[in-house]
């Protein structure tokens, strides 16, 4: 909340003026005020700056309300305006009520002042921005229809029986129109030279939602024809619900009798953008122009004389060349993508157009294509498709969340207090121990399942490397074979390699290139080396990395033995789902995942392989040079109490769960199941208890809904809400609807104990 205020008070009594001031002041407002007594010093008050609100006396000797108001009214300002006065008879108040006065207090209810100014300036942020809202969508309008009316394309739109119902003004040029009258109203079937292209296009637009570029022909007023180009989508209604069709039409006559005349010609300009290839009949190249060079690396010295299939990737089986053949020597033209080896053995995405030659007698001498390189595109295309894989990973993620941070909050809860229970030398403490710590782990995989899923960013903290690098080769030594050597380079130095980073992805980047690693020695064996080593990012090292900043960065090399790489697997490494392992031994994330981690933590992941060589990986992450406490696991004395508190968990092994950690810790607590019941209770008793507690998702009330209940009885009452995983509540949300405290699943006794402890403690302080 803005807590500065600009105050205009119209007041003959300057100890009235004051002690509205002050009333404000104490209410957490930090005011600007003036007191003026007439219109003259009213008028010069509101010309020299701007205010907040204006608060007037009802009458005064030399002014009243009505006259100031109608000065303002007449200025046209949106300013609220409140009566504070002595007593005001009721007509009266009804009168500058509907004068336009938005508010009026007694001046012995003052206390009635400071909920009336929060209320004002909040109806008067809304009507500001209701202007704002109104300006844009005139201005949105105003643009809107001097796009439409000016653009030489012609725009349509057609109701869902067919019908035209609208169209630019360059509709009338294109089809002879003398007005757009003649237009409106006609079936647009009615304009195609050909209906059943008319029918091709809404079946393309049916199964596809939008078409681009159709290619048509329409017949004018005289039934001359004219080649057009369309773009079309469905035009929809505010609920979604489809009522017709709008696009644009391009007249591209002169373009297509052009295409026919000059298409042997175009083909061949050796300056075109595209690469051209001209061969024989026998697929000998004949010609290839300098886009093809630039785009393949082969000169064209090497490519002159040699068949087509030195081209060929692997990616496409014969089937679809000899497609492409038939089509070609039946004199059809054919379009499609093709995906090409490059001279340094890289891949690249084109799309290609095929077209016969023919000479004077008709027969067929060359075939020339064009090929657009379109292999950022695809890779644009793969980025997307990936986004809604992750956004369906995303879902079903989110619906296993709740149930499986529920399922841990009991496995940690009870071991915690199986713990608590035991002697303080039990050699047991050290198994409920690694219980504990694999809980932890799977709390934080669950995060970062969810973080990943959504694209969100995780919370990152200073983190020590070398930790994480000797955990990580403790859990691999015990799990690769013997044949396989773990060699570890960790330099004592006297800084530690601190970086900023979630340690738990630090630890799932190193255990993905490890195990990848591992992956490439597992039939012959080898040496999984990782090595950690500082380096100062300088100029010359940025040349070719333009995204990473000069400055210290800790180096992690991880390195292999194993079978190596081609420089064509090294280009596609990284990208989702791509994976050289057979079917069930890997789902082609991996790499994919440790790029996206090193990228959120503004670094750099690089690959160097030699086939039958070996492979090594270098992760550069930016160094934290400051002397940075790295946090540390300390015990501590859990905050007790005595206070009264209900757990409501819908799930009575967690309810249980955490009455027991409240009592341990000396509370007065009482769980219940039924939040219904709850209501029902607090209802009758509202100071019944001293703190609540509940689940958010429950069946007949929600927590966040049995909270918003509870504090419209007793706005006072502590709340803390616990969820594994919720859509619906977030820690945002909850401090904006007064819950005290918000807990994610699964929470330890520890983190319970601060949180009732810092509200109750909250509670106190305030009374």
């Amino acid at each position: 909340m803005n807590n500065f205020l600009r105050v205009l008070i119209i007041e003959d009594s300057e100890r009235d003026a004051d002690l509205i001031l002050s009333t404000l002041e104490r209410a957490g407002y930090a005011t600007v005020g003036q007191r003026v007594e007439n219109a003259a010093e009213m008028d010069e008050a509101i010309e020299k700056q701007h205010w907040d609100i204006v608060i007037s006396d009802f009458r005064m000797p030399q002014f009243d309300a009505f006259a100031a108001l109608r000065l303002l009214q007449q200025k046209d300002c949106d300013i609220p305006f409140i009566v504070v006065s002595g007593n005001i008879a009721e007509d009266t108040a009804v009168s500058v009520m509907k004068a336009g006065v938005h508010d009026y207090v007694t001046k012995d209810s003052l206390g009635r002042l400071v909920p009336a100014v929060r209320r004002e300036l909040a109806d008067s942020e809304v009507r500001r921005k209701n202007r704002m809202a109104e300006e844009a969508l005139r201005e949105s309008e105003e643009r809107y229809r001097s796009i439409i009316e000016n653009i030489p394309d012609v725009f349509y739109r057609t109701d869902e029986h067919g019908m035209i119902i609208m169209a630019s003004p360059s509709a009338t040029r294109l089809l002879g129109f003398e007005s757009l009258e003649e237009i409106l109203g006609m079936p647009a079937v009615s304009l195609w030279a050909d209906p059943q292209e008319h029918s091709e296009m809404l079946r393309r637009l049916d199964k596809h939602g939008i078409i681009r570029d159709f290619e048509a022909v329409i017949k004018k007023k005289d039934g001359s024809p004219r080649f057009v180009s369309v773009t079309s989508t469905f035009w929809k209604d505010r609920n979604g619900s489809i009522v017709g069709v709008e696009g644009l039409i391009r007249d591209i006559t002169d373009r297509k009798q052009a295409e026919e005349e000059r298409i042997r010609m175009v083909t061949a300009i050796e300056q075109s953008a595209e690469a051209i290839l001209i061969v024989d009949t026998n697929w000998i190249i004949h010609y290839v122009n300098a886009a093809f060079e630039s785009m393949s690396g082969y000169d064209r010295r090497d490519a002159i004389g040699r068949h087509m299939g030195f081209l060929k990737s692997g990616t496409h089986n014969e089937e679809f060349y000899r497609n492409i053949k038939q089509t070609l020597s039946k004199g059809a033209v054919w379009s499609g993508r093709l995906t090409n080896r490059k001279k340094d053995g890289t891949f690249y995405e084109t799309e290609v157009t095929g077209s016969p030659v023919r000479n004077q007698a008709g027969q067929i001498i060359n075939y020339v294509s064009v090929h657009r390189d379109i292999t950022r595109q695809v890779k644009l295309e793969n980025h997307l498709r990936q986004a809604q894989k992750m956004e369906a990973i995303g879902t079903l993620a989110g619906g296993i969340a709740h149930d499986f941070n529920n399922i841990l909050s009991a496995i940690m809860g009870y071991t915690e207090l199986a713990v608590l229970k035991l002697p303080d030398r039990s050699p047991v403490i050290r198994d409920l121990q690694q219980v504990l710590d694999a809980g932890r782990r799977a709390s934080d995989l669950v995060k970062q399942i969810l973080a990943v899923s959504r694209q969100t960013q995780q919370g990152k903290k200073p983190v020590e490397v070398a930790l994480i690098v000797k955990e990580v080769l403790k859990l691999l030594r015990s799990s690769l074979p013997t044949t396989i050597q773990i060699q570890q380079e960790l330099p004592v130095a006297q800084q530690p390699a601190i970086v900023l980073a979630d340690p738990t992805e630090i630890h799932q980047l190193l255990m993905n290139l490890c195990t990848n690693s591992a992956h490439a020695m597992r039939t012959k064996g080898g040496v999984l080396s990782v090595k950690l080593s500082d380096i100062v990012v300088d100029n010359a090292f940025l040349s070719p990395h333009p995204d990473l900043r000069a400055g210290p960065y800790v180096r992690i090399t991880v390195s292999d033995t194993g079978h190596g790489m081609d420089k064509a697997v090294i280009q596609r490494i990284f990208d989702p789902y791509f994976t050289t392992k057979g079917p069930g031994e890997g789902t082609g994330l991996g790499l994919s995942v440790v790029q996206g981690i090193v990228n959120s933590c503004n670094g750099l992941i690089v690959v160097d392989s030699t086939p039958d060589k070996g492979t090594d990986f270098d992760v550069f992450l930016p160094k934290i040079e400051e002397n940075i406490q790295v946090e540390a696991q300390t015990a501590c004395v859990l905050p007790t109490g005595t206070e009264r508190i209900v757990f409501v968990d819908d799930e009575e092994a967690l309810a249980l769960l955490g009455q027991k950690m409240l009592i341990s810790l000396g509370y007065d607590v009482s769980i219940k199941t039924d939040p219904l019941e709850v209501l029902e209770a607090f209802r009758a008793d509202p100071y019944c208890l001293d703190l609540l507690v509940t689940d958010m998702t429950m069946p007949g009330l929600r927590g966040d809904e049995l909270a918003k209940e509870l504090l419209a009885i007793r706005p006072d009452l502590p709340i803390i809400l616990c969820t594994g995983f919720s859509e619906l509540m977030n820690e945002t949300l909850a401090r904006k609807m007064g819950i005290g405290e918000f807990l994610m699943k699964p929470f330890t006794k520890q983190n319970l104990a601060k949180a009732v402890r810092n509200l109750l403690g909250r509670r106190g302080r305030k009374q």
